[in-house]
């Protein structure tokens, strides 16, 4: 699918009541013959993402980005996806911090995890 290296390691530092935007351009592996590829072509891929306290198998979602949400936008033919969580949202969380994963999805269903690592809220305090 888009690689075959594993999830890279990307901290989320989200400030709390403030937009969050998570831009990401995905583009082909270079070859002899293409050394300067284009983007990669997405197509009917979807994309899911989800926070949580911790990586406990029974631990609740704090918060869930998807394609079908709208919190996850991906514009294929140019391979750029965008994750964004909205000011109104994160000023109503009462977590500082989780963890999460960020998954592409091909359109065979097949899912790869691009992105992991700790999701920090910095506390608002005007309200």
């Amino acid at each position: 699918m888009v690689s075959a290296m594993g999830a890279a390691e990307f901290d989320l530092h989200i400030t709390q009541g403030s937009r969050y935007r998570l831009p990401m351009t995905l583009r082909s592996k270079p070859t002899e013959s293409q050394p300067n590829p284009g983007p990669l072509d997405l197509t009917g891929f979807t994309a899911r993402s989800q926070i949580r306290p911790n990586h406990g198998r029974d631990t609740a979602v704090l918060h869930e980005m998807t394609t079908e949400n709208g919190s996850i936008v991906i514009d294929g033919t140019a391979g750029k996806i965008t994750l964004t969580i909205p000011g109104a949202v994160s000023s109503l969380w009462l977590w500082l911090q989780g963890v999460y994963d960020f998954e592409l999805v091909d359109p065979d269903g097949e899912p790869e995890r691009l992105l992991q690592g700790a999701a920090y809220v910095d506390p608002e305090v005007t309200r």
